[in-house]
């Protein structure tokens, strides 16, 4: 955390006194720090014709100390060549998908009637910092806007939640959702939820991230945030469905499992036990999350979702995965587990479970009885891909597991790649277990070898998914695939 210089009243005094004198001319214009006039431009133009007009909406962007209320915080004004594009990202990403379900006068009549831009966040003193903030429906303060980047998806999706949540509350407030939803998690609000952040609760990386996502996910939340109270709660579960999707919800479902320090724990054939509390909790507030929009305000939830979805990526587009999956890209892993997936096609389900069940027989020579935990597509060089098969042994502690790696060769054209096992493989530890397991898995290598696949985004198969899940499908097959998370 930057540290803070403050500057004592009197201090301040003695420096002021000392550069005044009574010749002084104390009465000069000082603009762009507030109370000043200017004369409209296209920006202010632009505002009239986009939310004045049409919706009665005031968007303040000149410099007004009085408009952030903590006075004695530093905030920068926002960079006025950013203003036109962040209002019509929020324009186009909250009003246009609203105004498409629930019709103009809907939003005329609920939304803030004004907006303050700020180019820098409010830090606070617990640590945290402040992104937006309201003004008992009437007024919101948007912060952090300087490094805002059309193009970049988090960005806007960030200032999107922001305005979801903010205008959960003007519905929230003015129809009250059942007291039903805060009987959910009624022990776990607190108002210390600032102290769920990365790092707080182990060295170890990959400890730290189980517990820190315990200690939200975990507990039924979707956010840190919504652990502070019952209000914050439900609009930040209405907000993540909203600005994250459909597949991201679904994703934190299919990844609450109990853990046994760094690993989850499980059978001895593999399978793993679910957090069905926490899932169940964050079901049944989606659940109320839905109805509340479609009983008190007649809104499909799901079309909200979908046009809202449609609007980011239609404002901030996805690479092609092809062009972000390999070495040195955005992407170099696909990791398929089927316990932490949903839809993967029955006949990739098929060789999986097959090569599965057969490797758990046992292999003679050891009698473990291994089973395989997950698998991995490594992309390690323009013409190679590795099969990374993870198995177990049941008889052994928890976690102590085996790589085996299988090297296939690929030509990519344009997405389309062809793989083929190569007839050479090295001969290192991790090629050394794929012998141990070769033989028992063969089908799970025969689906890829000498076939040719699609490397795409699968949001056809499971919507709103992009940059969450990424897959292949068999060019001569669209109903065989698989696909994992990145």
């Amino acid at each position: 955390m930057k540290k803070k210089l403050l500057l004592s009243i009197v201090a301040l005094a003695t420096i002021f006194l000392a550069g005044c004198s009574k010749k002084d001319d104390l009465s000069a214009n000082l603009v762009g720090l507030g109370g000043d006039t200017w004369a409209k431009g296209p920006i202010d133009e632009w505002i009239s014709t986009n939310y004045t007009t049409p919706y009665n909406i005031e968007v303040k962007y000149k410099w007004d100390r009085s408009e952030l209320g903590e006075i004695y915080k530093n905030v920068v004004p926002v960079k006025e060549e950013l203003v036109v594009p962040i209002m019509d990202i929020i324009k186009k990403t909250w009003i246009d998908p609203y105004v498409a379900v629930k019709g103009a006068n809907f939003m005329k009549t609920y939304t803030q009637k004004q907006f303050y831009l700020a180019g820098s966040p409010s830090y606070n003193s617990n640590g945290t910092i402040t992104l937006g903030t309201a003004e008992a429906g009437r007024k919101i303060v948007l912060l952090d806007l300087n490094t805002f980047n059309p193009a970049n998806k988090p960005a806007v999706k960030q200032i999107l939640h922001t305005m979801h949540h903010e205008f959960g509350h003007i519905l929230n407030q003015n129809i009250a959702v059942t007291p039903d939803y805060q009987r959910i998690t009624p022990s776990d609000y607190t108002a210390t939820w600032f102290n769920i952040f990365r790092g707080a609760y182990s060295s170890t990386a990959a400890l730290d991230k189980i517990l820190y996502e315990n200690d939200f996910w975990g507990k039924g939340f979707v956010t840190p945030y919504s652990r502070s109270n019952k209000d914050d709660d439900f609009v930040e579960t209405l907000s993540t469905l909203l600005e994250g999707g459909a597949a991201n919800f679904d994703n934190i479902i299919n990844n609450l499992f109990i853990y046994d320090g760094l690993y989850i724990k499980r059978n001895g054939k593999g399978v793993y036990e679910q957090n069905t509390d926490a899932r169940s909790k964050l079901l049944r507030k989606k659940a109320i999350v839905i109805s509340y929009m479609k009983d008190s305000w007649g809104i499909d939830l799901t079309d909200l979702q979908n046009r809202t979805q449609a609007a980011i990526e239609a404002q901030s587009p996805t690479a092609d995965f092809n062009n972000l999956l390999g070495p040195g890209k955005t992407y170099g892993t696909i990791s398929i587990n089927p316990q932490k997936l949903t839809g993967l096609s029955a006949k990739f389900l098929t060789t999986y479970n097959t090569a599965n069940t057969t490797l758990q027989a046992g292999n003679p020579q050891t009698n473990k009885g291994y089973y395989i935990d997950n698998i991995s597509l490594i992309f390690t060089a323009a013409n190679k891909v590795t099969l990374r098969v993870n198995f177990m042994d049941p008889t052994a502690a928890l976690g102590v597991g085996f790589n085996g790696d299988f090297d296939y060769n690929i030509n990519n054209v344009n997405g389309t790649i062809t793989m083929t096992y190569a007839s050479l493989q090295p001969t290192t530890v991790t090629y050394g277990n794929a012998r141990i397991i070769e033989t028992y898995i063969p089908t799970l290598l025969a689906y890829f070898n000498n076939q040719q696949f699609n490397i795409r985004w699968v949001d056809d198969i499971i919507p709103q998914s992009k940059s969450i899940l990424g897959g292949l499908v068999k060019t001569t097959d669209p109903t065989s695939y698989l696909f994992g998370t990145l």
